[in-house]
């Protein structure tokens, strides 16, 4: 049964080959990785500059030790005034590895974002524009054409047919975003959109057609404080992409260390699920975080609770993000009363 899975498998490959593509990386800490949740979120935070690194290792369950589904983000963004406003700029790297074919994926970026303030409320834009290079190992897989009917096994050293097949592209790509948020001292709801790949770019190993879809996000959170000691937030994510759909929504509640000489600001832990509109969940996520020395980092791992629990045990992704953000360091200008003499 497996065999003539894999053969059926192998040969749906080949014969999309012209239309490859695969969905775009996304973390389950979505809100911990600001600059691929929204470019509008380029130096949306208080602080001199910030530094973002996100790892996510998934599927390890069912793919060889040396190959799992491994994704890396590190980003730098920093916020100048303009007058009662600011800009954001920022810069982006995204490595992305995808199992025995050794499809890699890196993107590199940069963001600029306008924060227009009105009251207690900001609104923001931002455009992200970059380069985008792909490539696999045609090597590591093997296509109708090399079915040895023979041994009755695939063989690598047969002929594939596929000389159409290149290796490797690259192509310009630009996002777009805006958000929403409101700055009280107990409530900061916020509520997001954005775009990406908006120039739809040609994204095809044969050198044909196949323009990359854009893909559509909507995002919220709402950080509330309930005390002087404890908060929680709640958050959301609906993203569109093709034919593909990710749902996510879930809270998390924190608790603030009172004392001021702590090094330790903060900790919190949460739960959220991935595709629940659907009422057949994909899978659910444990958090639980830190924020120490101006080092917030977040811990998570999603449980797969999908259809592939019999093939996963349960297993899905591990996942950890860092954020440093430099305490901004400007000295406000005061009067000293002074007598004249």
């Amino acid at each position: 049964m497996k065999f003539t899975i894999k053969i059926l498998f192998i040969y749906c490959f080949s014969m999309f080959a012209n239309n490859i593509f695969s969905q775009d990386i996304h973390f389950s800490q979505f809100i911990n990785s600001p600059l691929t949740l929204n470019p509008a979120k380029t130096g949306d935070y208080l602080g001199n500059w910030r530094f973002m690194n996100n790892y996510r290792r998934q599927w390890g369950s069912f793919t060889t030790p040396s190959s799992p589904f491994r994704t890396i983000s590190v980003g730098i963004d920093k916020p100048f005034d303009v007058k009662k406003n600011s800009i954001g700029l920022g810069l982006i790297v995204i490595n992305d590895q995808s199992s025995d074919a050794q499809l890699t994926v890196n993107k590199f970026y940069g963001s600029i974002a306008y924060h227009k303030k009105i009251k207690k409320s900001f609104l923001r834009i931002g455009v992200q524009g970059g380069y985008v290079i792909k490539n696999y190992s045609k090597g590591k897989l093997t296509f109708p054409n090399q079915f040895d009917n023979t041994s009755g096994l695939f063989n690598s050293g047969i002929t594939s047919g596929e000389n159409s097949l290149s290796e490797d592209i690259s192509y310009p790509d630009v996002n777009a975003g805006l958000v929403w948020n409101l700055q009280k001292p107990r409530f900061q709801p916020e509520i997001g959109i954005s775009l990406f790949h908006i120039n739809q770019p040609s994204e095809s190993y044969t050198g044909k057609g196949n323009n990359l879809p854009m893909r559509q996000v909507i995002h919220g959170s709402g950080k509330y404080l309930l005390s002087k000691k404890i908060f929680v937030q709640p958050s959301f994510l609906i993203m569109n992409h093709a034919q593909a759909s990710d749902v996510l929504f879930g809270t998390h509640a924190g608790y603030i260390i009172p004392n001021e000489g702590s090094k330790i600001k903060y900790i919190y832990t949460g739960v959220y699920f991935r595709d629940g509109f659907k009422s057949n969940y994909d899978s659910f996520i444990g958090l639980i975080g830190i924020n120490l020395y101006n080092f917030d980092i977040g811990f998570s791992y999603d449980f797969n609770v999908s259809e592939l629990k019999s093939v996963t045990n349960y297993k899905g992704g591990f996942e950890i993000s860092i954020i440093y953000i430099s305490p901004k360091l400007k000295l406000n200008q005061i009067s000293i009363p002074c007598d004249r003499y």
